[in-house]
């Protein structure tokens, strides 16, 4: 066997290990959740204390340590080969700036994918879970550790296992547009939650084709972060009055389905212009690392048998059906 179809092979077994582990959480998760319903604790800080003890070390344990293992010790490389396997390259400056505007774009881009993928479920007799809720004062402390969590460990953690490994050997063996919708594809279905399957695994679209074109994994980390801090963000502001964004919920409450409609149409054609441009900027890809002809990548185009897929098809399996499970109890 190859040393690209063993990396191949790794890779999924670590996928397939992440789907279970993940699919365990939840699980112990939701029964802890039930069993403290009835706690005094305020509300809010409960459910920090909650994300602080499972979301934490899912995403720095599970997401970025074990996937970064795996690769160092299974397929023997050292800790910049592993790194470098993972996308983590130098990008161009103007791609980054760019991957800034695209941030401050896309938020909107998925709030509104969420809302229409929330129209449809509705339709097929699905009820959604409440918002979330803050404290009844502004904490500080509140605020900066839901921004660790999630903004800044999601855009490291989950990019490292999302557009790391995964992505490299997928494009080994696929066209650029195949590794896109697979990416597309894992992303979704990696949350494992029927809310958020439409609008992620189309932001993992846009993800992988910023990491393919720019050659690195920093313009998807950028992207992510913003992403998940314009949320926090938004959602603290409007809670709490802040002059800057804090009226945005009620605009969206009072506008018209052809404003918000024309506004979302707009913000999909400005981000789909500022990808465009992305490419453009990085037109020279001699030194993309995800094109280069070398000896291995060329060895990892050859076809994958049933045997190399294995552990995708299982974490695929497991993935629909926790997913599907959100669906029927309304998780």
């Amino acid at each position: 066997m190859t040393d690209s179809k063993k990396q191949y092979r790794i890779v999924g077994l670590t996928v397939f290990i992440i789907s279970i582990m993940l699919l365990i959480l939840r699980i112990v998760s939701y029964y802890i959740q039930v069993a403290m319903i009835d706690s005094t604790m305020d509300e809010a800080w409960l459910n920090m204390l909650f994300e602080l003890a499972f979301s934490v070390p899912a995403q720095v344990l599970l997401l970025f340590l074990f996937p970064f293992l795996m690769y160092k010790f299974a397929m023997k490389k050292t800790v910049k080969e592993v790194f470098a396997f993972s996308g983590y390259h130098k990008c161009n400056v103007f791609a980054i700036l760019l991957s800034i505007l695209i941030g401050l774009l896309v938020p909107f881009m998925s709030m509104g994918l969420s809302v229409f993928w929330q129209m449809i479920l509705i339709l097929f007799g699905y009820i959604p879970s409440g918002s979330t809720v803050l404290p009844s004062e502004f904490s500080r402390s509140y605020f900066l550790l839901s921004v660790l969590i999630t903004a800044i460990l999601p855009a490291i953690c989950e990019e490292f296992a999302n557009r790391g490994g995964l992505l490299t050997v997928m494009r080994g063996f696929h066209s650029e547009k195949k590794t896109i919708l697979l990416i597309a594809i894992a992303f979704g279905l990696f949350h494992q939650n029927i809310t958020q399957i439409f609008y992620t695994a189309i932001l993992g679209a846009l993800l992988a084709y910023l990491v393919l074109e720019t050659g690195s994994i920093l313009p998807a980390v950028i992207v992510h972060f913003m992403n998940n801090f314009v949320s926090v963000y938004l959602e603290s502001a409007s809670e709490y009055g802040w002059a800057i964004g804090g009226g945005f919920y009620d605009f969206i409450d009072g506008a018209s389905f052809g404003t918000i409609s024309g506004s979302i149409a707009l913000v999909f054609l400005a981000v789909f212009g500022l990808a465009l441009a992305v490419r453009a900027v990085c037109k020279n890809k001699k030194d993309n690392f995800y094109l280069k002809e070398s000896s291995a990548f060329a060895a990892m185009r050859q076809r994958p048998k049933f045997k190399d897929n294995i552990f995708y098809i299982g974490a695929i399996i497991v993935t629909i059906t926790s997913t599907f499970i959100t669906y029927l109890f309304g998780l």
